[in-house]
């Protein structure tokens, strides 16, 4: 049965100073929180990096499905993303006999790269169980968990990357449904190697010495997409760029994870769950 999704407030792009792209009437009153930032066992539910995607009129992934944009997919052009934003409803998992994953994030670089600035959320299956917490991460360096961070079924979560400038970016989540915002500490999202030629907005089956079973999410929508490439900000399919629909398969070419084709104006689209 289709969940029920709600509908967010109308996108305003801003700057890579990271301003408001999802304007709330109580975002300013927002409290922002400090979390802990805990290790995430790579080999346990490390979110992968790179994908190996096949970039056609639709691209394929092992273990990715959603969106990518850049400025061409026919040569990589390094420096020219410096924002993305995106936001979701945390989703109910159907239950499943198997301990199961999934992440949503939204992010710079990986597509035909080897690096990922990224920031999401996780929800796993575990005895059970569903699990949720929020995640980042700089690849190839580690990815954390940002514990204390509220993320629960049904919450309202944006995210924000943005590059400052020598290095250094700006990663952001919002938790519109609690009320609350944290910003990843500086000291860690300094990426030297980033090469900033791509935003991805994605639904993932991690990575652990090989791709980890999906969780049944049955859907997720991404809203208010946006981005800001060679200096003009836009929605996925902004004219000014070039945009791919990345469809998830397992070995045997059948699909795990499918998007839907981009809605309002490029900037909201579906994931469906296939199959684990």
């Amino acid at each position: 049965m289709q969940k029920v999704l709600s509908t967010l407030l109308a996108c305003v792009f801003a700057s890579t100073t990271l301003l408001s792209a999802l304007p709330d009437e109580n975002e300013n009153q927002m409290r922002e929180i400090q979390c802990t930032l805990t290790p995430i066992d790579r080999g346990r539910i490390h979110p992968q990096g790179k994908q190996g995607l096949k970039t056609r009129a639709r691209a394929f992934s092992s273990n990715w499905s959603g969106y990518v944009a850049a400025p061409s997919f026919q040569k990589s052009e390094p420096g020219s993303v410096t924002y993305a934003a995106g936001s979701w409803i945390i989703p109910a998992l159907e239950a499943t006999p198997d301990t199961t994953y999934c992440a949503v994030w939204v992010g710079i670089d990986g597509f035909t790269n080897g690096t990922v600035e990224q920031i999401g959320t996780a929800h796993n299956w575990f005895q059970s169980e569903q699990q949720n917490f929020a995640w980042f991460e700089m690849y190839p360096m580690g990815a954390y968990e940002i514990t204390g961070f509220p993320v629960e079924v049904g919450d309202q979560i944006s995210v924000r990357i943005g590059y400052k400038g020598e290095d250094n970016f700006k990663l952001v989540m919002f938790n519109h449904t609690k009320g609350v915002s944290t910003i990843v500490p500086g000291d860690y999202t300094k990426l030297s190697i980033a090469q900033r030629s791509s935003a991805e907005w994605i639904v993932e089956a991690p990575y652990a010495g090989g791709i980890l079973p999906l969780s049944d999410f049955e859907l997720v929508t991404f809203n208010y997409c946006s981005a800001i490439i060679n200096g003009e900000s836009g929605s996925i399919s902004n004219g000014d760029w070039v945009n791919d629909q990345i469809t998830m398969v397992n070995g045997n070419g059948d699909v795990k994870a499918m998007p839907s084709e981009l809605l309002k104006n490029g900037n909201c689209f579906k994931v469906a769950w296939e199959h684990e």
